[in-house]
């Protein structure tokens, strides 16, 4: 099995857990939140069942993803972990506005109802089940350096911090402060969309193949340390899924056999990849002239 296969393989498995994790919280939270009559609870129920459907999304992106190039997709099929990514995101969007929009009308209609402080004990038992798993998913993360995985592992993190501050704020509502628990459930709703957003920003930056320019730059400064290579003079690199794509132009003495710019090339290929994780080096040689060099 390929490093690429085995670690979208890493990554599946950490979308199954996910999967698994939030279907079972979102039930427990949406039933505890109908008998306690909890606003919070059920924004926290909801905002559970947007992982859910975030995570089964993430586990297709990543099942496309480990598929074979062909004639259709000549780099491969990586690049559906980044869609997958994406309409993850607009989902977010759509049931945080809906969180949101549920308040407000609380709110309106000067609708707070008491929630009975036994909810508190969800909120408990799901922060634990949290904490455990976003150890889990984050390190498989970290090994199959998946986007969707990462994005996953940030959200569990944020769902860890709601579950403890919504357990709080029904306390607060039971001791005599009912407007907490819907004041609360407007945060989680915003907590939603800035998530939704972070997701979307860093997925559609992918997709649109924009590469980090400091990585670049750390990448032409290597380069350059080969003592035959004379001048970098282009350099761009890409993003496909979690695999890295680099085109470089360098400049060698002109005076060198085909076969020596064929091992520099090879060189930067293996530099590269084993530095950076590059998936695939594209170099292209160009003579490098010194009397010209001087004469500009």
């Amino acid at each position: 099995m390929s490093q690429a296969n085995h670690s979208l393989n890493d990554a599946s498995k950490g979308a199954r857990v996910g999967i698994l994790v939030y279907l079972m919280l979102s039930v427990m939270k949406l039933s505890a939140a109908y008998v306690v009559s909890s606003a919070s609870l059920r924004a926290d129920g909801l905002n559970n069942l947007t992982d859910i459907i975030s995570s089964i999304v993430i586990f297709i992106g990543l099942h496309i993803a480990k598929q074979p190039a062909d004639s259709d997709h000549h780099y491969g099929h990586s690049k559906f972990e980044p869609i997958a990514s994406f309409v993850t995101s607009i989902i977010m969007f759509t049931i945080g506005l809906e969180v949101l929009k549920s308040g407000v009308e609380r709110f309106i209609a000067n609708d707070f109802p008491m929630p009975d402080v036994m909810g508190a004990w969800i909120s408990v038992i799901s922060a634990v089940i949290l904490y455990m798993a976003h150890r889990y998913v984050k390190q498989l993360a970290v090994q199959a350096n998946s986007l969707g995985l990462k994005a996953s592992a940030k959200d569990m993190w944020n769902d860890l911090m709601v579950s403890i501050t919504t357990g709080l704020s029904i306390i607060g509502a039971a001791l005599g402060f009912p407007q907490i628990d819907t004041i609360m459930s407007l945060i989680v709703g915003a907590i939603i969309i800035k998530t939704a957003y972070d997701i979307f920003k860093e997925s559609t930056f992918t997709l649109s193949d924009g590469f980090d320019a400091e990585e670049l730059e750390a990448y032409r400064q290597l380069i350059v340390k080969h003592p035959k290579v004379k001048r970098v003079t282009n350099l761009k690199g890409r993003l496909c899924g979690s695999q890295i794509y680099v085109d470089v132009t360098i400049e060698i003495d002109g005076n060198l056999t085909v076969i020596e710019s064929h091992h520099i090339t090879e060189d930067i290929e293996r530099i590269l990849a084993y530095n950076y994780g590059v998936r695939d080096v594209d170099v292209h040689v160009e003579p490098f002239w010194e009397k010209n060099r001087k004469g500009e």
